[in-house]
């Protein structure tokens, strides 16, 4: 089965999702027009990238991985970017036939975590892949957090609808 890659219009749904999410809240709130999109293209990129016609990122896990770790640390976004790499990566997952098994606060944390590291990037990439792997599991039937389930089904809509 074709892994299913986020794309700049997934990106852009999921933005305007967490700005309703964000003033409801009354947090600062991503706006996708305030976006990097130079950062934003190496994000959505990263996963498909290759060497020699061979993967970089081989495995579902690596790939999500990239969402989560390459916006955390590239800050494509001007608000947001933690919660919108929770939210990036449990789509993809889940549109991928996986799901996030952690609840929201410890992804949270871990986010933070990630963001404010200064260490070597092979080694927190790789926790990030570990934290992954512990905290998501195949899809039994349709769950996970609400907030990420929602998006999924909003995107899923959008792209059958073009």
């Amino acid at each position: 089965m074709p892994v299913k890659y986020l794309t700049l219009s997934d990106f852009e749904v999921i933005c305007h999702e967490l700005l309703h999410f964000f003033k409801s809240n009354k947090e600062p709130h991503p706006t996708f027009s305030e976006s990097y999109f130079d950062k934003l293209d190496s994000v959505i990129d990263t996963p498909r990238r290759t060497f020699e016609k061979k993967d970089l990122y081989p495995t579902l896990i690596a790939k999500a991985a990239c969402y989560f770790y390459f916006v955390n640390k590239l800050h494509p976004f001007s608000n947001g970017n933690k919660r919108i790499s929770i939210v990036s990566t449990g789509v993809f997952l889940m549109s991928n036939g996986y799901e996030f098994t952690a609840s929201e606060d410890m992804m949270y944390d871990f986010a933070k975590k990630v963001t404010l590291s200064k260490r070597n990037q092979k080694v927190e990439f790789k926790e990030v892949i570990e934290f992954i792997e512990k905290n998501s599991r195949k899809q039994r039937g349709f769950s996970g957090p609400q907030f990420i389930i929602d998006l999924l089904k909003l995107l899923e809509k959008r792209l059958r609808g073009k």
